[in-house]
Order: structure tokens, then sequence, then C-alpha cells
């Protein structure tokens, strides 16, 4: 303990990380010699005039991030009474009585004027504590930048991150579900009352608390083959437990909570002059252990999702049980395990509607999300720190812009200046793109008198996640490289113009083929894919097949945008099997019938990660007729706010599906290869209108008349648009990575006479 009790033994040697993490708030430790609790700074007795002009040497001086910890508030008739202990683990009560005569300070029964050092204490906890319930205008625009974020993945923490995360959770349920481990569990545990611990000490400070739990956990279960712990975002850790009994998984806890685990996070950050108590470290835990019949189900993703899922609502139910408010509860000083069974479902209900802040909020609390390849998942904290620089990792990762809201906010600023034919400021480009969510990416090209709005989407990403692994397809995809390849960065880079005046189209097909031509050539990416063609697929009658259909003899249709094959149902194999003949070659074909018809997958063998790309083209005067006729029929002004970029997306992600993607797959099932000219496709704005009407109006009211509102500062949307229009990807900010070395064409041409590569 602090103030001369006993050191950990454990205690670690490295420097403080208070003293080595990047300076945000500066700590200026005591002498090692000054005891600022000596009798000669106590002033004692009655003549309590002489406070005024007792001296206070200058070093007991309260440094910046000092206050009282485990504070309390009270109240004894007319007197305040304001609890706590001091950095260096003294108990301290403060009194001040309603007249206003002054402060009091009680140590050790004895009732006299406060020193310098104990007021400023005193002060500074007042203070914080009304910047914890009442933050700035500033933080409140840093809060809403990171609830732009994807991922939080924090550089420097000792044990495993986010993606190993994934794997090894996805690895260990699939060993689960296939009998080879008879239990598994997951334990979601995060740092309790952080934000307003973060508000007050600044964010390095909890940055710095964030590390040294990954340290604490390293240290503890980095020889234990029956525990993984890992960083899975923000404050937030996960350790994945396998073949460990009940008995056993409470002693893994309680060797995380314990006084010694939570004293020695406090001494790594501070080292010997602590100016934070142990007891003011807590945690929320929650357990999600594997049931006997999941093993049934086969869905090791399924499993995977829900140990993950549980394990996080059951460390927030346990946070929120006891009280009656959220933001109590998430004030409270103290360390709750809880594990998720099947009445804890129930119990969330009933708790639910008991909150103050209603059923709504509570449930919202209880959303946590696992994605294959961009998790979303971090909560809003006061940080200090470069705003601008702040901005540029929430909307990044890994070398590409990213996210749905950022996206929205810098392509709507783009088709704004494009509308009104404004020229780009020196210090922004014409052209964005980036990752949405998953494996979906996006580009907004602005050249000439028209705009290409991009959507795309990556083939056999699922596939070859699970046959090479994570890592292997970030790589494909292009994450984390600095040479600006993969399928992905190959687009962006794509985005920009080049000398030869290419239209983006061509540039974006070009890419799309080098993409595909580099993964092929990587034989442990290739692997076998399916594709659904009962949306395609044609009775004689001329409607999609039925479930009735598919009888042995029948004849049927495959109908795909650029050309009709004859099909015949040579054979039913079992429930779920189906031999046929496509345009006079065999293939086997899985089926399974469900109410609103079939589903029909063909296998796609040799598949690699590669690009699906949708192309929503438009000149200036068709796009502002388009809006002007919405405003005009809708009654709407002329300055009424329009979501163009969710209009444009909505029909490009619809024209991806069933005009793209689905039928270029279907070539390649079929034995074609990666056609550009098949896999990139342009649609003009006119033409969507005329050919596809439903889609049009559908993407009208659906989205266009239904603009939501961000939920971000206007000063900040600003900046996050100026952000991602400064540099095609953030690298270092304002400068771009370096384009990607243009492949040659493939030489090989399919029967259309379209440039593609052939599988071997």
């Amino acid at each position: 303990m602090a103030g001369g009790g006993r050191r950990s033994s454990e205690r670690p040697a490295e420097a403080p990380l208070a003293e080595t993490l990047p300076p945000g708030v500066q700590v200026h430790p005591l002498p090692a010699d000054d005891d600022p609790f000596a009798e000669t700074s106590v002033i004692d007795g009655g003549d309590e005039s002489d406070l005024a002009n007792t001296s206070v040497p200058t070093q007991h001086a309260v440094a910046p991030g000092e206050a009282l910890q485990l504070v309390r508030y009270s109240r004894r008739g007319t007197t305040l009474m304001i609890t706590g202990l001091t950095p260096h683990g003294r108990r301290l009560t403060f009194e001040q009585r309603e007249d206003r005569d002054g402060w009091y300070v009680v140590a050790a029964g004895r009732r006299r004027r406060p020193t310098q050092r104990e007021l400023g204490l005193v002060v500074a906890s007042i203070t914080q504590e009304m910047e914890a319930a009442m933050v700035p205008e500033s933080e409140r625009e840093v809060r809403s930048a990171y609830l732009l974020a994807t991922t939080s993945d924090q550089p420097g923490i000792a044990i495993r991150g986010l993606q190993a995360y994934r794997d090894l959770l996805l690895d260990e349920a699939t060993a689960y579900v296939a009998g080879q481990t008879e239990r598994l569990a997951v334990v979601a545990v995060q740092y309790q009352a952080f934000k307003r611990f973060a508000i007050r000490h600044g964010h390095r400070i909890g940055a710095a608390f964030v590390m040294a739990l990954g340290e604490r956990l390293q240290a503890l279960f980095q020889k234990d083959e029956q525990v993984a712990p890992c960083h899975k975002t923000g404050k937030s850790f996960r350790l994945i437990v396998r073949d460990c009994s009940s008995k056993r998984l409470q002693a893994v806890v309680a060797r995380m909570t314990d006084e010694a685990s939570r004293r020695w996070i406090v001494e790594r950050v501070w080292g010997p002059d602590r100016r934070t108590h142990p007891d003011e470290v807590n945690f929320y835990i929650g357990i999600a252990a594997a049931r006997a019949n999941e093993r049934d189900t086969k869905d090791s993703e399924a499993l995977a999702q829900r140990l993950n899922d549980d394990a996080f609502r059951a460390a927030k139910l346990g946070q929120l049980v006891g009280h009656d408010s959220i933001a109590v509860a998430k004030s409270a000083y103290r360390t709750t395990v809880y594990q998720w069974n099947r009445s804890s479902e129930d119990e969330l209900r009933e708790l639910a509607a008991q909150m103050d802040e209603g059923p709504a909020e509570v449930m919202l609390e209880m959303s946590d999300y696992l994605h294959e390849l961009v998790p979303a998942d971090l909560e809003g904290m006061a940080v200090e720190g470069d705003l601008q620089a702040l901005i540029h990792k929430a909307i990044a990762r890994d070398g590409f812009w990213q996210g749905t809201t950022a996206m929205r906010i810098a392509g709507d600023r783009l088709i704004r200046r494009f509308l009104d034919d404004t020229p780009a400021p020196l210090d922004q480009l014409d052209h964005v793109g980036g990752f949405d969510l998953g494996d979906e990416f996006y580009g907004i090209v602005w050249e000439g008198e028209t705009l290409s709005f991009c959507w795309g989407d990556l083939n056999s990403a699922g596939a070859t996640r699970v046959r090479a692994g994570l890592g292997q397809i970030q790589h494909a995809v292009g994450w984390r490289r600095s040479d600006g390849g993969g399928v992905v960065g190959r687009f962006v880079a794509a985005l920009r113009p080049d000398d030869a005046r290419r239209a983006p189209v061509e540039r974006i097909r070009e890419a799309s083929l080098a993409g595909y031509i580099e993964n092929w050539s990587d034989e442990g990416l290739r692997v076998n894919d399916s594709v659904d063609i009962a949306d395609y697929l044609m009775n004689a009658d001329g409607e999609l097949v039925r479930n009735e259909d598919l009888i042995e003899g029948a004849d049927l249709k495959l109908v795909l945008p650029w050309l009709e094959e004859d099909v015949v149902v040579l054979e039913r194999r079992g429930r779920f099997g189906l031999r046929l003949r496509i345009a006079g070659d065999e293939h086997i074909a899985s089926f399974a019938e469900s109410g609103s018809g079939p589903s029909i997958k063909l296998r796609v063998r040799h598949a690699v990660v590669s690009a699906a790309i949708c192309i929503v083209q438009m000149r200036r005067e068709q796009l502002d007729e388009a809006l002007s006729i919405v405003r005009e029929d809708n009654h709407l002004d002329d300055d009424a706010e329009l979501d163009v970029v969710g209009f444009l997306r909505h029909i490009a992600d619809i024209l991806m599906s069933d005009r793209v993607k689905g039928p270029a797959k279907i070539e390649l099932a079929l034995g074609a290869g990666y056609t550009s000219e098949r896999f990139v496709q342009a649609f003009d704005l006119e033409e969507v209108r005329e050919s596809f009407p439903g889609l049009y109006y559908e993407a009208v009211h659906h989205s266009l008349l239904n603009a939501h509102p961000l939920g971000v500062d206007r000063h900040l949307q600003s900046l996050i648009a100026r952000t991602m229009l400064s540099a095609p990807r953030p690298g270092r900010m304002g400068q771009s990575f370096p384009p990607a070395a243009a492949e040659p064409r493939a030489k090989g041409r399919n029967g259309s006479g379209l440039h593609s590569v052939e599988p071997t």
C-alpha cells in the first residue's frame, strides 16, 4: 500500500508507464525524501489565523492529475463532508459548514485546518467530478470522433490483439463442435468507471492503465495453455478458456481481480509515487460457456459469436445489477463477476424495465459485435491530444479510410462540390475511397462533368478466410501493406486520374484484373467457393424455379443478363444433391428447399480473393434534375437535406448483387475465367431509372428521402470531410501510399472475347 505500506514483491522492474508514454498530462512526482504529511506541515491548535502566514514548500503543490480517490460526498446537518484517500493512501475527511467558515480536515481523529496541498487535493477532486459530469465541448467532439471508429486496437499491448482473438475463438469453437475439447468459455474483462477515470487523469494515463492490464494478463497466463488472453478493443479484454472446470475458471477470474493484481497495475503506471489507490481499480467481468447441445449444430461461427456476445452481456448485466440507473452503475467503484446462463435473458428484461433510462437504452448497452474483417466496438472516451490526429485514427484502419458514417460525410462534401461545380481546395482531392463494413468497399470520383459512385465487394472472402486464415486474406485485400497493393489497395489507387486520361471504369477494371492475377499466383489462396443459381433459373413457364420443379428430366433455363443456357435435371441424389446438365456440361449442385423457393448452389473451383464492383455514373445535369424532381414531387424546399450517398449506395448495392457479382460468379462456376468486364460494370443513372424503375424509386423513398442525422458535431463533420479528402489513403497525414505496381494484362480470352484469367 502507498504511504509506507508493504510493497508488492511482483512490482514491475520497468519504468512507470506514466513516465514512458508520450506526454499528455505532465507528472511531477514528489522527491523521495519529502513527506507531505510530516508534522511540520500540519497546523494544529486553535489559532487558525496563522494559516494564511504559513509557508508551504512549492514541492507540496498538487501535480496535474492528482486528486482524492474513492471520493464520497455526504451532509451532516449544516456541514458538507468529503471523504477520500490521498494519492499516498492516507484517508482524510474534509468539512465545510454552510456559514462558509472555511475548510477543516479530520485526520487520525484530529480536526484541523488543511495544508495548502490538502486543500488543493479537495479542490481538484471537486473540479474533476464536475468535469466528469459535465464534459467540455471539445471533449464531446472527441467522443463523437471515437464513435466513428471501427476499432480501437491499441499499439503496445503486450498480449494478442483483435485479429488473434477472432482466429483463436473461431478455431477453439471449431474444435469444440468437433468434440476435440470438452469445455470452452469466453471471459470478458473491462475496467469499471473508466470513462470518469480517463476524464479525470487524461487519456494518456487511461491508455497506460489499459497497457498495464494487458501486461498483467500476460504475466499471469502466458505459460497457461488453457487460457489465452487477448486485447479486443479499447478498455476491453477477452480470455478464451478451454478445458477448465468451473472451479478452475473461478480461480482464473480471482487472479485477475485480487489486491495483488490491482496493486501491480497501479505501480506499473505510476511507480512508487502512486496517484491512484488500488481500491479504485475495478472491473466488470462476464463469463459465457459453451453448452453441450451446441456440439450438435456443428456451427462453430455461431458458437463463437454467441460466446463473444454473451460474455459481454454478462459483464454488462453484472455491472447494472443492483442499480436503478445506467449512469450510476457505470460510475460505481466495485468489481462484478457474472456468468451468462439460460435464465439471464429473463433477468435482463426485468432489469431493463426497472432502469430509469428505459429498456431501449439498456438493450443498447448490451450490443457487442464480432466481425470477420472490421469490428465495431469502441466506446466514447474523453481524451487529450491533437484532435486532427484523433480524427485520422478514428476513421482509418490499416491504411484505408473506413466506415459508413465517415463515407457519408466525405461523400456528401464531394457531391455538393460536384453539383455546385466548385473546384476542390488546394489541399483536397476530387475522389475518396475506402472500406465500409466487412468485405465491402467504396469509391467516389468526380472527373469533368461526370460523377462515378463505385460500390465493391470481395469475392470468395469467406472461403479464403477459412482455408488460408485471416492474415492471408488481409494481405490479399491490401491491409497493412506499405506498397499500396492488394485488391482494395489497387482499387483505391485507381480512383486517382492518370496521365492517359482514361475513364474511371477502365482504370478500375485494370486494377481489379491485376489484383486477381497477383492472388492467383499464390496457390495458398486458391479455394473452392459456391454460388446460388436459383434466382437466375427459370422453369418451362418462364417463372423462377420452385421446389416442385426440381424433378428428374425437368427442362429449365439459366438466364443471365448477357446469356441464356439450357439446363436439364439429370438426377436427384438423395435429399440434398442434384446432377445438372448446363450448356452440355454436367455439374453437381447442392440444394435445399424452403418456403420462399429452393437454394441451388454450384461449386466454384479454384477461386481466389477478387473484386466485384458496381459503378453508378451520372452527369451533373442528370443528378441535379433527379434531385429537383424528387423535391418537387415531395413538396420539399430546395435546401432540404437529401441522403444522396445513401441513395446511390442503395442502387449500387442491389445492382451489385443481381447484375454483377451473382451472374459473374455463375460464369466462373461454369468454367469461365475471371473477367474484369463482367466483375466491374458501370450503369448510367438515367439507364437505371428507365431499366430498373422499381429499384430506382425504392432507393428514392427508402434512402434519398430518409436522411438520418449523424449525431456528429458540424465542425467535426467538416474536419472529417477535409481529412478524408486530403489523401487517397491514410498514410501519414497529408501523404498517400505509393501506387501499386501494375501487372501486365492477362493474355487469355474467354469465349466472349473479354480479358480474363483462365483457371488451370
